[in-house]
């Protein structure tokens, strides 16, 4: 089922550039995917530089470890998801490293594959799962939580239609229970509509259970705090974000963390993708690359 799934890593170069400071050092790629960055971070090193690559999906490791294969001296993938950050490493006995990356983006894998629900444009599930082992789906938020949770998650993602949505939901489902991606998506186009916008009007709603089935914006947070205790002077953190709500946590962060003190912007404005790059990967239109360093 993956082998027609391809996947474009977005800012490799400068990501790359900017974050190996140590050609002989340790790098964590926290959210290894396809294995994109840590082919071209890996391929920075010195023999005695180390990678190790995390992910949260079982599958993926499974695929970045077929594509890594010829650097496996040097390169370990461990199934597991950022926000343990710490417990991962101390099983590795690692207790500081040269820079970490977290690309917040979700892989193709996940949008291309229908039995994996994350995408409106695909019939399938209402799964949404990055990890089949997470006991919360989509189905679950969207036929079983209150009007109120719903609405909620809906509005903090940017939908100004929350409540409308949130309701046509809650009611639908008194009536026979809402499993498909195709049926939560011609529901949302039958509350509203966007045709005068670029963004199709199941984006944010889609966003929005995404987030909430996977924990998301908790994890980046946890993973934020837990990565700064890792990282030695001259190690930087790289993240790459891909909506508003996941910029502003990092953001805020850096912010906070160069006020304490003991460290440094990079990148004082976020580095996004050019237009070339944009044109080859449509799906790169919306990253943001933000490094900070420790002094």
């Amino acid at each position: 089922m993956t082998d027609n799934l391809t996947h474009e890593p977005v800012l490799v170069e400068e990501t790359a550039a900017l974050l190996v400071t140590d050609r002989r050092g340790t790098y964590v790629d926290a959210t290894v995917g396809f294995g994109g960055h840590a082919e071209k971070i890996i391929s920075m090193l010195e023999p005695a530089g180390r990678l190790i690559g995390i992910d949260w999906d079982p599958e993926l490791i499974a695929i970045a470890g077929t594509k890594l294969s010829m650097f496996s001296p040097q390169i370990k993938l461990l199934e597991g998801n950022f926000a343990n950050l710490d417990e991962i490493l101390a099983r590795e006995n690692i207790d500081s490293i040269s820079g970490i990356l977290m690309d917040l983006g979700v892989s193709s894998l996940h949008f291309d594959k229908p039995s994996r629900g994350f995408s409106f444009r695909l019939e399938g599930p209402l799964d949404m799962r990055i990890n089949p082992s997470n006991p919360l789906t989509a189905f679950t938020i969207i036929n079983k939580w209150p009007y109120e949770q719903i609405e909620h998650l809906i509005r903090i993602c940017g939908e100004k239609f929350s409540a409308r949505i949130a309701k046509k939901i809650v009611e639908t489902r008194k009536t026979k229970q809402i499993e498909t991606t195709a049926e939560l998506r011609k529901l949302i186009e039958n509350c509203i509509s966007r045709r005068n916008e670029k963004i199709h009007p199941a984006t944010k709603t889609f966003l929005a259970f995404r987030a909430a089935v996977n924990h998301e914006f908790e994890n980046l947070a946890k993973a934020l705090e837990k990565s700064a205790k890792f990282l030695k002077k001259g190690s930087r953190l790289a993240v790459i974000s891909f909506h508003s709500i996941e910029d502003r946590i990092v953001k805020e962060t850096f912010k906070l963390m160069k006020k304490v003190g003991g460290w440094k912007l990079v990148t004082p404005k976020p580095v996004k993708p050019s237009e070339k790059e944009i044109i080859q990967n449509h799906r790169a239109r919306s990253a943001k690359l933000r490094v900070i360093e420790k002094e």
